[in-house]
């Protein structure tokens, strides 16, 4: 009778790795091309698999993520919808999902089998979560920006698209003067690769359109709230604006509201994101969904092929923007 050694050295491989490749050990990682090479083996070898060898433990992933991130769902229903993605699909497949924020990495379980990085951390947080866990721990990254873009997968958005999107809904409403709204990144991608860059270039490429202004702040409704005062304090004039994210929109129009400036027959107000809040802000919120729940989804679904070894190079997933037009951007005229 065939045993694990011989399969193991018909295969050229480790006994090790037959025994977990043949109870189908979701947590090995070995490419296709191996995993066919020890059932060849066995096949030719005429060695009986059993059932309950193929049983195997329930998948442990770890989600990395910034401390904020969970604080209000107001201000970060950006990361509560991916969350929800990750959770549901993780749930739906029978794997355990932690979630940590960056200060609690070294509490990451030992039998954590992948993890998923979600945010726009600095390249050298990227690297330090990489070097933590190893290079051989599959890995994907949900976020703006990869610094390790061979090393893990990366899952991201089309901001060009978000941003032509936005304009092109406030240029057909009428609008043409047009105030940036936007919050910093201390971590994560510069000005080139920022939505900011590409209204300006949207600006450059339609004569038709000019920048009233450019604001730039802290993230968050407090944050889009006093930069809009304080731009209306010191005369700004403008008939559309662009908020860099929904957050910062609802800020906006708490501020216009406040002055009795209305919306959209005064100025019309885009955001980016889609956040589930913007159903129900008065006037309802232009937006433009970045499907957050879906790429929290398409997250687990590809670190489960890295898991598996079905895929042993990294790939880029990013996922186009749709508009949800709503009151607050409408044209005036009759």
């Amino acid at each position: 009778m065939a045993t694990l050694v011989d399969i193991a050295r018909e295969a050229g491989v480790s006994k090790a790795t037959v025994s977990r490749a043949l109870r189908e050990d979701p947590a090995l990682s070995i490419t296709a091309e191996t995993r066919e090479r020890i059932f060849e083996a066995a096949r030719k070898l005429d060695y009986k698999i059993k059932e309950e060898k193929k049983k195997s433990r329930e998948l442990s992933i770890a989600v990395i993520h910034k401390k904020d991130h969970f604080d209000t769902k107001w201000n970060n229903s950006f990361y509560f919808s991916m969350r929800y993605g990750i959770e549901t699909y993780c749930l739906e497949n029978r794997i355990r999902s932690l979630f940590l924020p960056l200060h609690y990495l070294d509490q990451t379980p030992k039998d954590t089998d992948g993890v998923i990085i979600m945010g726009n951390f600095s390249m050298e947080n990227q690297k330090w979560i990489r070097s933590h866990f190893g290079e051989s721990m599959p890995m994907v990254l949900v976020a703006r920006e990869s610094y390790c873009p061979r090393g893990m997968d990366w899952i991201t958005y089309d901001e060009v698209a978000c941003v032509r999107l936005a304009m092109d809904a406030l240029a057909e409403s009428g609008r043409s003067r047009i105030l940036y709204i936007g919050g910093i990144n201390l971590e994560g991608p510069d000005e080139k690769t920022h939505k900011i860059a590409y209204f300006k270039e949207y600006i450059r490429e339609h004569p038709q359109m000019e920048c009233a202004g450019i604001l730039e702040g802290e993230h968050g409704t407090e944050s889009g709230y006093r930069m809009t005062n304080r731009w209306l304090d010191q005369g700004g004039k403008a008939d559309g604006i662009l908020a860099s994210n929904d957050p910062i929109a609802f800020g906006v129009l708490r501020a216009l509201a406040e002055r009795e400036i209305r919306v959209p027959e005064e100025i019309s107000v885009a955001g980016i994101n889609g956040d589930s809040p913007g159903e129900n802000t008065v006037p309802p919120l232009t937006t433009v969904d970045v499907h957050t729940k879906e790429m929290g989804e398409e997250a687990v679904r590809c670190l489960l092929e890295r898991i598996k070894g079905k895929r042993s190079f990294a790939k880029k997933v990013s996922c186009s923007p749709t508009l949800l037009p709503r009151k607050s951007v409408q044209s005036t005229e009759k």
